[in-house]
């Protein structure tokens, strides 16, 4: 979807109104911000997500 002027992943939440997009920082870091519909209008909540490598 387009968030921001940029295509981007995103993770829609039909039943709770939310959407979560992504955007990919480096190879092991993505960005993330979840938007909730009709609670806080114009608040973001911003988040980072790390590839672990588990080997």
């Amino acid at each position: 979807m387009q968030y921001r002027g940029k295509i981007s992943a995103a993770m829609i939440y039909d039943q709770k109104g939310i959407i979560d997009v992504f955007r990919k920082v480096d190879d092991v870091t993505l960005l993330g911000v979840m938007d909730i519909k009709n609670q806080f209008p114009g608040q973001s909540y911003f988040f980072v997500l790390k590839k672990v490598n588990n080997s």
